[in-house]
């Protein structure tokens, strides 16, 4: 049980918007793997800080399209809302999904690694450019970028539909050349795009200590980190910030390397490109998840005022075997908040709303995902429920305006989605009332 109280005014919070799920499904990712005596296979483990899930924008947010990951293949999984509609609550004020079985899988055939993918990101140019000419004719297709334990990297080209292409664009991103002896160990690869400029892709090996920047398929810059990467997310800015990078220049990178958070420029020659850095947790207690996300102000959903944190600032959250969400402010480099005691165990995933920026999910080593207000450090206006094993990933995506698109997948290949609509502090007192008579 994570740290959720016995009733629900845990969730209420006071004077702070909520986070209210308006459907929430349960369906299974038919992959191809079966056992010689016929039982379905689960997907491949993966490591710890593995995120092998990735979700498309819905500006009407009647379907979730998930990517997922399992061996050296990727599958997408596009499931109905439709069928999850009647949310109900359970013990300890748990959401109870809805399964549906008109979930449809479709491999991604152009994408095949060797070695097992450990992380997949999505570059999705509804997300920052939803009214552009260009995206609303599907000109400027999704870009799906996985990376194997190798530090191989493969960007391919996808159309939002999902139907293959013959012969899609693709990218295969080596690893940058090491002159060194040592024998190349395999393990965890992050990756992830650049939101100010989606063909620029950042590569993070763990044992390898790396943090390869690409261009298409350049190499720019090869910088080594001191301790271990296990997350990396750029640094995204509002377009109301006054110091919004109106050009094409790459963004300020923002990786957890054992207990400490750093923000590289692949720009800057002095100290290897590494800027700032900052420990935030105890040694032997690493971070296992980062999330980029742009401040609203008071107007974020959490009902706070950080003096120091304009609308249109980023920030850069970020959690692990703390079991806390820590909070930094990119500009100022400084922790804004901490949300200590999230959860019972260990963080391994979090993503920030992009409907409330005030509110994150996460999700750690039980089953549990939950939903809660950082800038209170409590679940305020949050909401909680149960997968049935071990989240192999967690992602969000715009669900159109004030709605956001939640999907985790778990070990036993079922993937579990929620329509989360971010409701005013006024309406939400009107639904507990309406609760509280059964209506």
């Amino acid at each position: 049980m994570a740290a959720i109280g016995s009733k629900r005014q845990r969730f209420l919070g006071d004077g702070n918007d909520s986070m209210r799920v308006t459907s929430l499904v349960r369906s299974l990712v038919e992959l191809p793997y079966v056992a010689k005596d016929g039982t379905r296979v689960h997907p491949s483990p993966g490591s710890v800080a593995s995120s092998r899930v990735a979700v498309q924008t819905d500006h009407d947010a009647s379907t979730c399209v998930a990517f997922v990951a399992s061996g050296g293949g990727v599958w997408r999984h596009a499931v109905p809302f439709a069928g999850g509609e009647d949310v109900a609550e359970g013990k300890e004020a748990m959401l109870k999904p809805a399964t549906v079985l008109d979930g449809v899988t479709t491999r991604v055939r152009a994408v095949r690694h060797r070695h097992e993918i450990q992380s997949i990101a999505l570059y999705d140019p509804r997300t920052y450019h939803g009214s552009s000419d260009d995206v609303q004719r599907g000109e400027d297709p999704t870009r799906l970028a996985s990376a194997d334990a190798s530090g191989r990297c493969v960007v391919t080209l996808t159309r939002r539909d999902g139907v293959a292409e013959q012969s899609p664009t693709q990218w295969f991103l080596n690893p940058a050349p090491d002159n060194s002896d040592s024998v190349a160990v395999p393990g965890w690869t992050g990756v992830c795009f650049d939101p100010n400029a989606p063909d620029v892709v950042a590569v993070a090996r763990r044992h390898a200590k790396t943090i390869d920047v690409f261009d298409g398929d350049r190499l720019v810059r090869s910088m080594r980190a001191p301790l271990a990467p296990s997350a990396l997310c750029f640094v995204e800015r509002d377009g109301n910030s006054k110091t919004t990078n109106t050009s094409k220049e790459i963004s300020l990178l923002a990786v957890a390397e054992g207990n400490a958070l750093s923000l590289w420029d692949a720009r800057a020659a002095e100290r290897g490109g590494c800027v700032r850095r900052v420990a935030l947790c105890n040694r032997g207690q690493s971070l296992f998840a980062a999330a980029a996300g742009a401040s609203q102000g008071a107007s974020g959903g959490g009902a706070v005022a950080f003096p120091k944190l304009k609308p249109g600032d980023p920030f850069v959250a970020c959690a692990g075997a703390e079991r806390g969400v820590h909070v930094i402010d990119v500009d100022r480099w400084s922790v804004i908040k901490r949300w200590p005691g999230a959860m019972k165990f260990d963080i391994t995933q979090l993503a920030v709303s992009r409907a409330s920026p005030d509110h994150c999910y996460v999700a750690g080593l039980d089953y549990e995902l939950l939903c809660g207000c950082w800038a209170r450090g409590a679940l305020a206006g949050g909401f909680a429920f149960r997968g049935d094993s071990r989240w192999l990933g967690v992602a969000a995506a715009s669900g159109g305006r004030g709605r956001d698109i939640v999907a985790g997948w778990c070990e036993s290949g079922h993937l579990f989605a929620a329509r989360v609509e971010r409701t005013p502090h006024g309406e939400n007192e009107k639904a507990g009332e309406k609760r509280a008579r059964g209506e």
